[in-house]
């Protein structure tokens, strides 16, 4: 009797821990990996989810214009995607949450060609088949030593671009060699880091034939393993065209959302085309394959021409943003930055390898005789893009020149090459976008960078809680540990809440929202996703 009222008591117990099991561990939905990971415009498409969740179906949250719509299906971890003709090509991110909080952001990409999703086997002779082109092939890379293989037909003389997205907006872990083969088998292009780590290459058939289009991988993280890597997160889409295709445009920034810009990239000669940048900061053109994202610039906007014998140096006031292309070997450009005024800290970023190209930009300062008074080539160990702070030695104007640090040269060495005044800033960041409250105070901790000698106090505050929960505003003093990090608590009673926030710091004569960088990419977003537990049942 004794035993079995122990054995009872334990169950009650146990039971008891069960029960509230929803306060003390929280089990926010994840995503590992998704396939496809496009979709195209004008069609329908289901995507299966990898990774958890506590029951199914969740909910989405995502940043979609008017023409994509998402419904969770019967089948577990399967959406269903339905985006308009009308829809701009591009990645939309979205996340799925429930009562228990949320995901992070990830990519649904947004295509103007056929989508293709590939079938195994087709590693083999005879097992692979030739597509259509253009086309956006979806696949995998899930078996062990797993080769992706699709032929094409190209004509003497035709060219072909192909482009893999995989590791550099996917998140993919793998580090994907490209080859194109000819009817013998034999490798006539490879390429294996062209936009960071993904590949991309074009090829000029010699002759006619059916050549192989292969993709292999190796892992992002080193292992033992020798030979090729593969695993379910092995996700891509490789995109083929024959056509045109938008591979970037100059300028590689715009200070208006509706410009004309030079598309660069297979079957363009050159030509100005009037565009405009949709809503997820991204440049399209109808019907054209590929897509570039373009941040909107306050202050001129200059594409820096090829150099040419006796021409005259480009022209330039600050603010400006130059956008260029180093052709040929050893080029180099140089840009005179006019009317500039002693002591003025002048704020110089360079942007390649984080834009997907090959270019290691390599910057000067010189006086108006070209005595170099400034050189950079990399921010730091890890970072080849420079930036710097240059303080202006006197009145008059000065010279920037721009060339690759190797003095390699191509029609993908690109640069862009944003210079302002360092004027006074403040930012704001949070190291996550989702925040998860359970029955205990949530901790919210911010770093603040302050520039140029910003110097006022600001009241950071947390904006859009529902009724039940508040978080004190707190002081960023200009000087002492605030002045770099400061901590919001939210506090307030258990309830069932999911909806975004904003976190916000106010100062003298303005003010700024907090931001975090979603996964994957260099976009920051500043609306957080906060879920709030409910009380555990009794």
């Amino acid at each position: 009797m004794f035993m079995q009222r122990l054995v009872f008591l334990a169950v009650l117990f146990f039971a008891g821990l069960l029960g509230n099991t929803r306060q003390l561990i929280a089990a926010p939905p994840t995503i590992t990996s998704y396939f496809p990971a496009g979709v195209q415009k004008g069609t329908s498409q289901s995507v299966t989810l990898t990774g958890s969740w506590t029951k199914w179906p969740v909910d989405i949250d995502g940043e979609f214009p008017e023409g994509i719509t998402v419904k969770a299906q019967a089948d577990e971890g399967v959406l269903e995607f339905t985006v308009a003709e009308t829809v701009a090509s591009g990645p939309y991110y979205f996340r799925v949450y429930d009562g228990e909080g949320a995901s992070i952001l990830v990519p649904l990409v947004v295509g103007s060609i056929a989508e293709i999703i590939e079938q195994e086997p087709n590693a083999k002779l005879g097992e692979w088949k030739t597509i259509e082109l253009p086309a956006t092939l979806n696949g995998q890379l899930k078996e062990s030593g797993d080769v992706d293989i699709v032929g094409v037909n190209l004509a003497a003389g035709e060219s072909i671009s192909v482009m893999v997205i995989a590791n550099n907006l996917l998140g993919s872990p793998m580090d994907g060699i490209l080859q194109v083969a000819d009817e013998r088998g034999f490798v006539v292009a490879q390429n294996d880091d062209e936009r960071n780590i993904d590949p991309q290459l074009s090829y000029t058939a010699s002759r006619e034939g059916t050549y192989q289009i292969r993709l292999f991988a190796f892992p992002t993280t080193p292992n033992s393993t020798i030979g090729f890597s593969a695993a379910a997160t092995y996700v891509y889409r490789m995109t083929l065209t024959k056509q045109k295709f938008l591979d970037y445009c100059l300028p590689l920034s715009l200070n208006s959302n509706t410009a004309a810009i030079q598309p660069v990239g297979l079957g363009f000669n050159g030509e100005s085309l009037e565009v405009g940048v949709a809503a997820n900061g991204y440049l399209s053109l109808p019907g054209v394959p590929g897509s570039v994202a373009i941040p909107i610039f306050a202050g001129k906007v200059l594409a820096v021409p090829k150099p040419a014998k006796d021409a005259p140096i480009l022209q330039a006031t600050v603010p400006v943003s130059l956008s260029g292309v180093l052709n040929e070997r050893a080029e180099k450009h140089v840009v005179q930055l006019n009317e500039l005024k002693k002591d003025t800290a002048l704020s110089v970023k360079a942007y390649a390898r984080r834009l997907g190209f090959p270019t290691d930009p390599y910057l000067q300062i010189a006086d108006a005789n070209g005595v170099v008074l400034h050189t950079l080539d990399d921010k730091s160990r890890d970072e080849r893009d420079p930036e710097f702070i240059y303080k202006v030695p006197a009145d008059g104007n000065f010279q920037l020149s721009i060339r690759d640090l190797h003095r390699q040269g191509g029609t993908r060495f690109a640069y862009r090459v944003d210079v302002e005044v360092d004027s006074p800033k403040i930012e704001m960041s949070v190291d996550r976008g989702e925040l998860l409250k359970t029955k205990e105070n949530l901790l919210i901790p911010l770093t603040i960078v302050r520039t140029a000698g910003f110097d006022k106090v600001m009241e950071v505050s947390l904006n859009g809680l529902p009724e039940g929960l508040s978080a004190n505003v707190v002081k960023s003093e200009a000087t002492g540990n605030s002045s770099k990090k400061v901590q919001l608590v939210l506090k307030g009673n258990p309830q069932a809440y999911s909806g975004p926030v904003t976190i916000v710091g106010t100062y003298e004569g303005g003010g700024i929202e907090a931001h975090y960088t979603v996964k994957n990419s260099a976009l920051i977003r500043n609306r957080f996703w906060l879920t709030v537990l409910p009380a555990a049942d009794e």
